[in-house]
């Protein structure tokens, strides 16, 4: 049976990015141009451990034009 539900693409932009640590920082990007997420991410030092955002963060969304 053919799939005939696309799943919609998102369209992220980082804008800006703050050092928290060695291994952490804060991400802040644009979603779709309408919605402010912010996540922390993680750099592993370990080749087999986890690199990459975790849960921890947010997004707003915002009215208007951006």
């Amino acid at each position: 049976m053919k799939d005939t539900m696309k799943a919609k693409q998102t369209e992220q932009k980082e804008v800006g990015r703050v050092k928290l640590s060695d291994t952490q920082e804060l991400v802040a990007s644009l979603v779709d141009g309408e919605k402010l997420d912010l996540r922390v991410f993680v750099k592993s030092e370990e080749e087999e451990a986890y690199t990459g955002a975790t849960k921890r963060g947010f997004r707003l969304y915002l009215f208007g034009e951006v």
